[in-house]
């Protein structure tokens, strides 16, 4: 299967041409198209440390990469490297480097690039990674797991289980069909649309903002950032929100017999919880719909030690 990868790519590594020269540097595109050897393309990794890494998913069976490498002069240019792995259990490596050694100038930091944009089978997995470039994954059906350092993490339209880590980007997950779990350091994450089994966010100096939220089991929490979150409960779900120095908002889509916990510096629980009662433990418990407690009951829990707790009913 490698002899029938190496051939695509040496057919068609011809196409790459240098452009006009810009103000900044030289810019050097090209196109290439990896078809399958004999299994079809299950998983896709990447690594690109020097620069923006996106992938869109397609109905055809072979990998598009565009590459856009752009560097001060033509020697910086001719040391930058893309490297394709492939594998003969269907999974495909690309790898991006700019060759160096002791007697070889070094570069310094962002005087080169290298940008990719592919196009991959829908139903391949997507595992990525970036350092200050921007992560984009749109359009597909298994999943990934998506790292970056400083850059911005965008995922739109994926199904299956979604996994991301940030330090200092921002994440953006819009219309996510499957479990997800979102890190971020010092950064915000924020959510539309996630419709998966379970939901994991936190941040640490960062905000969470969430919409349209229908995973059955929620857990979001920061260290300083404000938490808000508009959802669907569901039956026996369970909902955690919690900070310890940022203000929570909550408004709930309710279905059936709904629990809610909350304890806070200061609470604004709204009429839909005016039968709450304070417990010896600090925290305040009531009950949403039916009369008595149900096996049934979606339990929500909402908790800031110093930050103000607000929780509201959306009829």
């Amino acid at each position: 299967m490698k002899a029938a990868f190496a051939l695509v790519v040496v057919g068609l590594a011809g196409v790459a041409a240098a452009q006009p020269k810009p103000k900044t540097g030289l810019v050097e595109r090209s196109r290439l198209e990896v078809a399958p050897g004999g299994r079809p393309i299950k998983q896709l990794t990447i690594e690109n440390p020097l620069g923006d890494i996106k992938v869109e998913g397609y109905d055809g069976q072979s990998i598009l990469i565009e590459t856009t490498k752009t560097a001060p002069d033509e020697e910086a240019l001719d040391r930058l490297r893309v490297s394709l792995i492939p594998n003969p259990d269907g999974t495909v490596r690309i790898l991006t480097a700019a060759d160096g050694g002791k007697e070889i100038k070094p570069l310094s930091r962002g005087a080169v690039k290298i940008d990719l944009v592919i196009r991959a089978p829908r139903d391949a997995r997507i595992d990525a990674a970036v350092s200050a470039g921007s992560l984009t994954v749109v359009n597909m059906d298994a999943g990934g797991d998506l790292d970056t350092g400083s850059g911005p993490i965008s995922v739109r339209n994926v199904a299956g289980a979604v996994s991301t880590s940030a330090v200092s980007g921002t994440t953006s997950l819009t219309q996510v069909f499957g479990s997800v779990e979102a890190q971020s350091l010092a950064s915000d994450v924020e959510l539309d649309t996630i419709g998966g089994e379970r939901l994991v966010a936190s941040a640490n100096k960062g905000k969470i903002a969430g919409r349209r939220v229908r995973a059955r089991d929620v857990e979001l929490t920061t260290t300083d950032g404000k938490i808000s979150l508009e959802a669907e409960s569901s039956l026996r779900g369970r909902m955690v929100v919690a900070s310890l120095r940022g203000d929570i908002d909550v408004k709930l889509r309710r279905h059936g017999v709904v629990i809610v916990r909350a304890r806070g510096a200061k609470l604004s629980l709204g009429s839909s919880m005016a039968s709450a009662k304070a417990r010896s433990d600090g925290w305040v418990e009531g009950q949403l719909g039916g009369f008595k407690p149900s096996t049934q009951a979606a339990i929500i829990e909402l908790r800031s030690r110093y930050g103000m707790v607000q929780f509201a009913v959306i009829e």
